[in-house]
C-alpha cells in the first residue's frame, strides 16, 4: 500500500517522534523531554491500575482451585462442590462475558469518553466480584465469573485506547504494553496474597482495588485529548496537550492534524465505517494475528502451563510454579515495551513466533519420544527439564510479540472518530478465538496427541511469520490520530 494510500485512509501518519519534529515547535532539550517522559510513565501506570485487577481476575481460578481441595466451605457457610468442568468454567466463563462486553464497551467509550468509561467499569466489576464473594453455589459463582468478563472488556477497550491516544508517537507502543504489563502483575499478586487468604478473601481485596482506581484514582487523570478535539472541545483538549507535551510543542499544528486524520472523503463515521473496504482491510488483518496468536497456544499456555510443568516432573508446589509462569510472561511484556518503539512491531512479531517454533518443535518431538519410550517399557528419566525449558520458554517469548501485539494493533490501526468501535469488534473476534482454542484444547491433545498439538502450534506460529512479512503493516513512528 503506498503511502498517499495510508493518508487518504485517515488511519496515520508517518512522522519521527518526538514534538518539535513532529510539529515544527523550538528545538525541546533533552532533559525536558525526558521529564514530559516521566509525567507520561506516571498517567501511564495509574491508567493500568484498573488492568491489575483484570489481572487478578484471570489468575483467581488457580487460587480456589487450590483452596477447595483443602477446604471447600464458603463464605455463607455451604460447601461449594465443583467439577472439573465447573473449574474449567470459571476461566472460560470470562472470556464468554467479554464478548457482548466488548461490542457495548465500543459503544460506551465513545459516547461518554475514555475517562467516564473507565469510572463506569468499576460498577459491573464490583457486582462481579460481589457475586464471587458471597457465591454459596456453583451457579452464583459462574455468574459473577461472566459478569466479571463482561466489565473487563469495558475496561479493555477505556484503557487501551487511552493510552494509545495520550501517549507521544515515540513510546505509544511502550504504554499500550504497559497495561500487560500491569495485568501480569496482577495475576502474580493474586497468587501470593492467596497464599494468606481464601478465595472469597481475595474477592473483597479485588473490589477494593477497582473501587479505589475507578473512583479515586480516575477522576484526576485528563481526558484523552485527541478525544476532546474530535469532539468539539478544543479548548479543553488544548488544556490537556499542554500539560501532556509541554511548553516546547506546537499545539495548533497538532489540533489541525487530529482533525485531518480524521475527516474521511467518503464522509463517514461511526459504527457505519466498519463496512468501508479500507477498514474492513485492517480489521481483517488484526483478525488474522487474533486467529494466529490463539491457535499457536498463546492462551492455552496461560491456562495449562503450570499443569504442564507438574506433570513433566517439576517437583515445586503449584502456587510457586504458578507465580514462575506469570513472571516469564510478565517479563517478556516488559522486554517487548523496551524495544518495540525502536526496533517495531513486525520484527517483535517475527522474533515471538521463531522462538515459539523452536520450542514447540522441541517439545513434541519430546512428548513423542517419551510416549514412544513408555510403549516399548523404557526408562526415560532424567530430561524432565526439557519440557520445562521449553514451556518457559513459550511463556516468555508470546507475550514477547504475538500475545500483545494484536490488542496494539487493533488500537493503533483507527483514528480517535472510530478507533473505540472498531476495537471493540477486533477484540471481540479476539475473545471468541481465546474461547475457541481454550475449550478444544482437551479435544486437540486427544485427537493429534500431545505431540502433534504442539507440532500445530509450531506450523501456526510458521504460518504467522509468513503472515507478518507479508500482510501485517508496522505503525511504528506513525502517527495514529
Amino acid at each position: 500500500m503506498s503511502q498517499q494510500k495510508i493518508q487518504s485512509d485517515a488511519a496515520y501518519t508517518p512522522v519521527s517522534g518526538s514534538p518539535d519534529e513532529e510539529n515544527g515547535a523550538r528545538k525541546e532539550p533533552a532533559s525536558e523531554r525526558r521529564r514530559r517522559y516521566m509525567k507520561q510513565v506516571g498517567l501511564f501506570l495509574l491508567t493500568t491500575m484498573g488492568h491489575m485487577n483484570f489481572g487478578m481476575g484471570l489468575s483467581w481460578p488457580n487460587t480456589i482451585a487450590s483452596d477447595i481441595q483443602k477446604d471447600n466451605s464458603t463464605l455463607l457457610g455451604t460447601e461449594l462442590d465443583l467439577s472439573d468442568w465447573q473449574l474449567d468454567m470459571t476461566s472460560s466463563l470470562v472470556f464468554v462475558g467479554t464478548l457482548p462486553g466488548f461490542l457495548f464497551g465500543g459503544w460506551l467509550v465513545a459516547k461518554l469518553g475514555r475517562r467516564r468509561s473507565m469510572m463506569v467499569v468499576v460498577l459491573p466489576c464490583v457486582v462481579g466480584w460481589s457475586f464471587v464473594a458471597f457465591a454459596y453455589n456453583a451457579t452464583m459463582l459462574l455468574l459473577g465469573r461472566f459478569i466479571s468478563g463482561m466489565a473487563y472488556a469495558l475496561l479493555v477497550v477505556a484503557v487501551r485506547t487511552y493510552l494509545s491516544e495520550v501517549s507521544d508517537t515515540a513510546i505509544r507502543g511502550a504504554a499500550i504494553l504497559s497495561a500487560e504489563c500491569m495485568k501480569s502483575v496482577g495475576a502474580i499478586l493474586i497468587v501470593a496474597i492467596g497464599m494468606l487468604g481464601t478465595w472469597y478473601q481475595i474477592a473483597f481485596f479485588c473490589i477494593a482495588e477497582i473501587i479505589f482506581f475507578g473512583l479515586v484514582v480516575v477522576p484526576f487523570m485528563p481526558e484523552s485529548p485527541t478525544y476532546l478535539t474530535v469532539t468539539g472541545k478544543e479548548d479543553e483538549a488544548r488544556q490537556v496537550l499542554r500539560r501532556l507535551r509541554g511548553s516546547y510543542f506546537d499545539l495548533e499544528t497538532e489540533i489541525s492534524q487530529l482533525k485531518k486524520q480524521n475527516e474521511r472523503q467518503d464522509g463517514s463515521s461511526g459504527w457505519g465505517v466498519l463496512l468501508k473496504k479500507d477498514i474492513m482491510k485492517k480489521c481483517l488483518i488484526v483478525f488474522g494475528l487474533f486467529g494466529i496468536s490463539n491457535f499457536c497456544g498463546t492462551e492455552v499456555i496461560k491456562a495449562n502451563a503450570v499443569r504442564i510443568l507438574q506433570t513433566s516432573g517439576l517437583s515445586i508446589d503449584s502456587d510457586v510454579s504458578t507465580i514462575i509462569v506469570f513472571v516469564l510472561l510478565l517479563g517478556g511484556n516488559i522486554f517487548q515495551a523496551l524495544i518495540v518503539d525502536r526496533i517495531g512491531r513486525k520484527k517483535c512479531l517475527v522474533m515471538s513466533l521463531a522462538l515459539l517454533v523452536l520450542a514447540y518443535t522441541i517439545l513434541g518431538t519430546y512428548a513423542f519420544i517419551e510416549t514412544s519410550a513408555v510403549e516399548e517399557g523404557s526408562d526415560f528419566v532424567g530430561w524432565n527439564w526439557v519440557p520445562t525449558a521449553c514451556l518457559m520458554v513459550c511463556a516468555f517469548s508470546s507475550s514477547l510479540g504475538i500475545g500483545p501485539t494484536p490488542w496494539m494493533l487493533a488500537v493503533e490501526y483507527f483514528p480517535t472518530n472510530i478507533r473505540s468501535q472498531v476495537m471493540s469488534v477486533c477484540t471481540f473476534f479476539g475473545s471468541l478465538m481465546s474461547f475457541a482454542s481454550l475449550q478444544m484444547y482437551s479435544p486437540l491433545q486427544a485427537a493429534l496427541t500431545p505431540a502433534g498439538l504442539y507440532w500445530s502450534y509450531s506450523c501456526f506460529a510458521v504460518i504467522g511469520i509468513i503472515y507478518t512479512l507479508t500482510i501485517v503493516q508496522d505503525t511504528t513512528g506513525q502517527k495514529v490520530g
